[in-house]
């Protein structure tokens, strides 16, 4: 039998951890709001179901292309710093879009940068929420930390997202 732990009960992974784990989610259910909201908002601007199913790829093609830039911003830079300036483009993105609606003057090709940009910035951010995790935790815990920050953010991103903006 391999022993799950060297304690008896593990040891706290601490404020900084949770305080990262908050984001996370936070950050997370966002993106998954926004993974159902942009089609809708798409359906008032066409009706093509190419140039709307396009948007999703165009949110998740960042990944495929910067997922690598991604992690090598992450270890050179100040990891707090780039999930900080990711967060704030995607919130400016946001605020765009929304005015652009608001004035009417707002196309899919606008729709369809908004949701490549928002892409990018997920990806520096997720990346760089993952890599900071040796920072804050110690080495011992870096497993039990990983799996909790990985599961707030499968929830939040593809459970708790989509059902809130549905609702």
């Amino acid at each position: 039998m391999v022993p799950r732990s060297r304690h008896p009960h593990p040891m706290p992974l601490g404020s900084s951890y949770w305080k990262l784990w908050t984001s996370s989610g936070f950050s997370n259910l966002a993106d998954g709001v926004f993974s159902i909201a942009l089609p809708l908002v798409a359906i008032q601007l066409t009706q093509s179901p190419s140039l709307i199913a396009g948007l999703v790829v165009a949110a998740r093609l960042p990944w495929l292309v910067f997922a690598l830039t991604a992690g090598a911003l992450a270890d050179r830079l100040d990891r707090r710093t780039l999930m900080l300036v990711a967060n704030l483009v995607r919130a400016i993105l946001l605020l765009a879009l929304v005015a652009v609606l608001l004035l009417g003057i707002s196309s899919i090709w606008a729709l369809y940068c908004v949701a490549f940009l928002v892409g990018v910035s997920e990806t520096i951010y997720d990346t760089s929420a993952q890599s900071i995790l040796p920072q804050i935790v110690q080495r011992d815990q870096l497993s039990r930390a990983n799996g909790r920050l990985y599961a707030v953010e499968l929830t939040a991103n593809q459970f708790a997202g989509p059902l809130s903006a549905e609702c």
